[in-house]
Order: C-alpha cells, then structure tokens, then sequence
C-alpha cells in the first residue's frame, strides 16, 4: 500500500499509521472517498450535489445521489446545487453538508470520530481557498484536517516512484480543473491548473446539439453520451460510434431523438484539449533537462476525461511524450490522500529523503 515511500523493500515510514483515517477527493462532479482497509480501500463515489430550500440555501434537504436526481426537476420551493464549481467552493455550508455526507460514508459502522482526513483540491487553488478547505473538514468532525494537491495525490495514489529523483509527471483531467503536476524527490517542482475540464466539454456538447439539431438536450445527456462515444481528434484508429439522446425540440417544443457520435464529442472536446495542450507545452518549456528523461518514462494521466479514446494518442503527437492512463482514473486522488492520511509523516522532507536509501 506504501510501495510509493519504499526502495529496496526498506519502509521509510517507522510510525504507526493511523486506523481511523479518510482521504477525500473533493471534486466539481463527484467526491470520492478513500478508506484504507488492509492493503486495499474501501471506496464511495458520491455527486458533488446538494438540495437545499430556495429561500434559504444553508437549509439542505438532500446530498448526493438523491440530489443529483432533482437536478433541472425541482419544484419552485427547491434548489438541486454543486457545492464547487471548476474546483472552487461557492457555498460553505453546502460543501459542509457534501463532507459531512462523504465522511459518514466512508465511516460505515465505525461511529467513533475521524482521527485524520486528507483532501486532494485544485493545485492553483490560494490559500484563502486552502483554509476553506480546512475548516470545513474541521466543522464536519476531523480532528485533524490536511489539504494537498490533487497532481500530487494522485500520483501517490497510482504508485508512482514520487520519492526518487529522476521526476514523474501527472496529469489529472477533472470535471472542473485539469493538474499538470511535476514531482522530484517526493515534492511538486512545477505545477500548472486550468480550470477547465469535463463539465466544460457536456456544456460544449449541449450547445452543439443545439446548433446542428435546434435541439436543446439536458446536461445528463450531454455527460451520459460523451461517456458512451467520447473521443479525441487524433491520429489512433478510432471507430466513429453513435448515441442517442432525448431533448426538446426548439421550434415545437415536444421531445425529439437525436444522434450524437463520437465527431460531434470530439469537436466539443476539442477547445479544452487545445487549453490542456497549451498548458502541458509550458510546463515542458520549464522544465530542466534534468527532469525530462524521468517524466519522458513516467508520466501518467488520470481523471475522467482521461478515458476519452485518443487522448493518449494526442498528447504524444503535441508534446512528444509517451503517457499511459491509469486504471482507475477516477478514484486515485482518494487513494492518494488515504495514504498520506494514514500515514501522518509521509509528505514530511526527512522521511522523502529517506524513502531514497
């Protein structure tokens, strides 16, 4: 489980790691909850979604799953809401109840107090927004409460060799904001975050529709569809695969089926790829040379947009370097921030230092 702060089968780590631990993804679309079980996890996907009343948006009435089916369905006295929005928390109290909900879930039937929780947030995020973080995990029932990047999270959480010095890259594509993290002897020497991500390519996808269809489908659609079909242009052979989705005609006003294939996604992609590029350009530009044989061998992409078909492909075809997808790219930055929650002194420098011997 700690494999990333070991070398010669020697743990760096003497301390006890702590039982009763958490590490949260805090994501846009989805918090994803980690809890070390053994050499494993036991894992909770929930929608970064809650229901609060319309005239008093502290008052919340639903988190997650049971949320996330109210939204665009709600009566006038209810308001279905996403607590962050490309990363950033817009309401305190409603990412109070989101945790809350997240930590009770990853509690299961242990009803004593969470002794530690590490949560992955945006890598550009200020501190302002850092202390936010904080103090909502603190109001939600942590004793103690760690934020970390989420690049940094999830390359902790995917295995990668982060304590040597050669260098290891992430990049983590997410639904609000998109990490492009650099890491040398177990610390990040280059970071770069757009906020963009998935989100940004449903909202694309809808308006596309709209204009080719003069049809206006919902953002579930959008999401579901580019899920099914998703691509990026590249060079990779990929099949050009068909979906359907229901949304409302714009000049009858009655439901219409519409086709969306795997182009159309693409198309819609395509301007937050381009900003990805752009980013991933800048961080090479900087980058020592020292670095880049170790991030040319090492370099991993996770998130949800990861698992568009040819992505893979197009970023070798841009910036030259050869990156493989994780294999659950949705839940690494959890599973990075329980191994750091669980071992309290693992991003310590001394204890980085020696994971190298």
């Amino acid at each position: 489980m700690f494999d990333f702060l070991k070398k010669n089968d020697k743990v760096a780590v003497k301390k006890k790691a702590l039982t009763n631990t958490l590490g949260i993804d805090l994501g846009t679309l989805n918090t994803v909850v980690a809890k070390p079980s053994g050499d494993k996890f036991d894992l909770y996907k929930i929608p970064s979604v809650v229901a609060v009343k319309k005239e008093d948006s502290s008052y919340v009435l639903a988190v997650g799953e049971e949320a996330k089916s109210m939204l665009g369905r709600t009566p006038e006295d209810i308001v279905a809401v996403r607590p962050l929005r490309k990363g950033v928390i817009e309401s305190i109290a409603q990412a109070e109840a989101l945790l809350v909900y997240a930590m009770d879930k990853g509690s299961g039937e242990n009803t004593e107090s969470i002794d530690r929780i590490v949560i992955g947030i945006p890598g550009d995020a200020s501190e302002v927004e850092k202390r936010a973080v904080e103090e909502i995990g603190r109001k939600a029932g942590a004793s103690y409460v760690l934020v970390i990047s989420e690049g940094l999270s999830a390359a902790i959480g995917t295995g990668l060799p982060i304590a040597e010095a050669a260098g290891t890259m992430v990049l983590d594509i997410g639904a609000g904001s998109s990490d492009i993290v650099v890491i040398s002897l177990g610390g990040i020497t280059d970071i770069e975050t757009i906020r963009n991500g998935g989100d940004d390519i449903d909202k694309n996808i809808v308006e596309k529709v709209k204009d080719i269809y003069s049809v206006e489908i919902g953002i579930h659609e959008a999401e579901n569809a580019k899920i099914k079909v998703g691509m990026v242009h590249s060079s990779a052979e990929v099949e050009n695969i068909t979906t359907n989705a229901i949304g409302k005609s714009m000049e009858t006003n009655k439901p219409k089926k519409v086709e969306i294939d795997s182009k159309l996604v693409a198309d819609a992609a395509e301007p937050i790829v381009k900003k990805l590029i752009e980013a991933l350009s800048l961080v090479l530009e900087r980058m020592s040379p020292e670095l880049i044989s170790g991030v040319y061998n090492k370099t991993v992409v996770v998130g949800g947009t990861s698992q568009l078909k040819g992505i893979k492909e197009r970023i070798y075809e841009e910036v030259g370097i050869p990156v493989e997808i994780s294999d659950d790219p949705m839940t690494v930055v959890a599973k990075g921030a329980a191994i750091v929650a669980a071992e309290p002194r693992a991003l310590e420098p001394e204890v980085r230092l020696k994971a190298m011997k």
